[in-house]
């Protein structure tokens, strides 16, 4: 079987990337998997990324082959985006819509963002901001060695959280 990267040497590694339920599975030779670990070992995580996110998209046929695609925006071809694995501005995610849905589906199991909504109540917001305080004190406490007032800002931490769950 021919290298899946670079297609002339004969493939001698495999390389799986688990996505969810799914396995991404590629065949590499010799040279393109010391490729990889020369820029794994020299701490170039950029290329390192590029090559996984390769992996994973299963981008086999030659850039030149692809309908370029470009963000009207910035400029950002869809290939530069897959080499860096870095979207230029926002009007590229409108602009990649079609590759980009695909490869977020595998990645994070679901293409809308779903992080931190705020609190509906003002109440539950101020306990949540009164719970961070307590959090960084305690953490500040505990750095500082202060132990007995690191337990004492745990307790009321676990207060709030009692409180919290019986509303």
């Amino acid at each position: 079987m021919l290298c899946e990267e670079c297609k002339v040497n004969e493939a001698t590694y495999t390389l799986s990337v688990m996505m969810g339920d799914e396995v991404k599975t590629r065949h590499l030779c010799g040279e393109c998997m010391a490729k990889m670990n020369m820029t794994l070992n020299s701490g170039n995580i950029k290329n390192l990324l590029s090559s996984i996110l390769s992996a994973i998209t299963g981008n086999d046929t030659p850039a030149e082959k692809q309908q370029e695609v470009v963000c009207p925006r910035c400029r950002t071809t869809l290939s530069q985006f897959t080499k860096s694995g870095h979207l230029g501005c926002p009007g590229c995610y409108e602009a990649f819509h079609e590759q980009l849905q695909p490869m977020l589906l595998q990645i994070h199991g679901r293409v809308q963002h779903a992080g931190r909504q705020p609190l509906a109540t003002e109440d539950a917001q101020r306990a949540r901001s009164r719970q961070e305080q307590l959090t960084r004190l305690m953490e500040q406490a505990v750095a500082l060695e202060d132990f007995e007032t690191a337990a004492q800002l745990r307790d009321q931490l676990r207060a709030l959280a009692a409180k919290e769950a019986q509303a």
